[in-house]
């Protein structure tokens, strides 16, 4: 069903967000709905035309234009000031440069993603602490969309139904003997059986990158080396990775990229299944949450994101080169046509003594009864994006935060009735049979017995 319009928080001044893809189009419905607005105070800027057209829809001002590194000074004071609040939804805009120019004019700052200029990549771990490095008193959230963001939320509402007597967060995981925490996503959307897109000059066709969220966006995520937060429990990383500093412990970017990295993972739709372990923000953020370096015996988990994409995009991931994201594809985002299927998205905690899945379930047709323009994937991104801005709306004066600095309770309030089935269910599955879990547990290589086959629907 259609939640009803509850108005959470009022929009003081204008907001502008900043990217006009699938994100923004499933965002806007529920800024009407939760959010007091004018369509006159709102405006998308974005390079592609597909942009004025949501506009058009929505009643609202698009600015056609690519932000960069020379122009986005210029570009934001032309229609932000003091009190106003941009929303950084975009793909290959500097993260970074728009939250230092919003701290120095007092303009309230949220993304979904800590994200690169497409020519300048980084490595997350080390863009977290330089953003988290800056000063300032107006709000800055810092990547709250479904993953990250929502995850964090769902995890301190994990700990708190697991562990309801710990006194802090790293109790909690103590108290639970948490070793490996993934953040376990299982995407099972699916389309009818289509002819492909023919990339221009080819003729295989089978250059298509087809999924249910940015499909660039994922192809990038694929093919940049694969970062994790490395548990206090653990050994020497891998031979060849690159050990940075996330705060509070240790991140390890992989030599492999996420393509390349395989690891077993779990969740309620799939069982056992084979995930991508793929670089994301929350990880680092998860860790230092849970993180107590001065406990006689360290407390840190170590923290990884494993994602099992739908059926079309594990295909062509599939046919992906392992060192860039080819530019000669046709990069597609599946919505109208889906027709079956749903997204598990949640926390699976494993240690001493916990076995526990704790997240969102939500069907692709309950997505649709509950906004237009949405499937379950971008839906939960949506609603992770509206829970941070209304809290950032009532906190406008917390300087940088990320989403393990909010109140769980509050957000997921707001975002609770677009997230389907919320719910916790325990498992006994462990990639081993016995002994301490370590990260070389999860790992799955060519050959392995427990490697399914290229976009196929096997398990571990």
């Amino acid at each position: 069903m259609i939640p009803p319009p509850r108005p959470h928080a009022v929009l003081p001044g204008r907001l502008l967000m900043v990217g006009t893809g699938c994100v923004a189009a499933a965002v806007l419905p529920l800024i009407w709905r939760h959010i007091g607005a004018a369509r006159g105070q709102v405006s998308l800027l974005g390079p592609d035309p597909a942009g004025q057209a949501l506009a058009h829809r929505h009643g609202i001002v698009w600015h056609g234009c690519a932000l960069s590194r020379d122009n986005h000074r210029s570009e934001l004071a032309r229609h932000l000031r003091a009190g106003d609040v941009l929303l950084n939804l975009s793909l290959g805009v500097g993260s970074l440069d728009l939250l230092a120019w919003c701290q120095q004019h007092g303009v309230l700052y949220l993304d979904s993603n800590l994200e690169a200029w497409a020519d300048r990549p980084h490595t997350l771990a080390a863009a977290r602490v330089q953003a988290l490095a800056r000063r300032g008193r107006t709000t800055a959230v810092l990547s709250h969309g479904a993953n990250p963001g929502l995850v964090s939320q769902l995890l301190k509402q994990a700990l708190e139904n697991l562990a309801p007597d710990a006194a802090t967060w790293p109790d909690a995981a103590r108290r639970l003997g948490l070793r490996v925490l993934q953040v376990a996503e299982f995407d099972s959307q699916t389309a009818p059986a289509r002819e492909p897109a023919r990339a221009p000059g080819r003729d295989d066709g089978r250059r298509e990158f087809a999924n249910t969220w940015s499909a660039a966006g994922l192809a990038g995520e694929l093919c940049a080396p694969a970062e994790l937060a490395w548990g206090a429990h653990e050994a020497a990383p891998p031979a060849a990775s690159v050990v940075l500093d996330s705060a509070r412990g240790l991140a390890v970017q992989l030599a492999a990229a996420g393509v390349a990295t395989r690891v077993a993972s779990w969740s309620p739709g799939a069982g056992p299944c084979a995930a991508w372990l793929l670089a994301h923000y929350e990880t680092m953020a998860m860790a230092d949450l849970l993180s107590d370096p001065h406990a006689g015996i360290p407390v840190r988990p170590t923290v990884f994101y494993a994602l099992r994409p739908c059926p079309a995009a594990g295909a062509a991931a599939a046919r992906l080169a392992r060192a860039s994201c080819p530019p000669d594809w046709h990069y597609r985002v599946m919505q109208d046509e889906l027709s079956a299927g749903g997204i598990d998205l949640g926390v699976l905690l494993l240690g001493d003594r916990v076995g526990h899945w704790y997240g969102s379930r939500l069907a692709l047709d309950a997505a649709r009864r509950c906004a237009p323009d949405n499937n379950a994937t971008t839906l939960q991104v949506a609603a992770g994006v509206l829970g941070a801005l209304v809290w950032a709306l009532e906190h406008p004066q917390r300087g940088v935060v990320e989403a393990e600095d909010m109140d769980h309770r509050r957000v997921l309030d707001v975002a609770a009735p677009y997230l389907g089935e919320l719910t916790g269910i325990d498992t006994a599955w462990r990639p081993v049979s016995s002994g301490p879990l370590r990260y070389e547990h999860f790992v799955l290589r060519d050959g392995d017995g427990r490697m399914p086959g290229p976009g196929g629907g096997a398990q571990v």
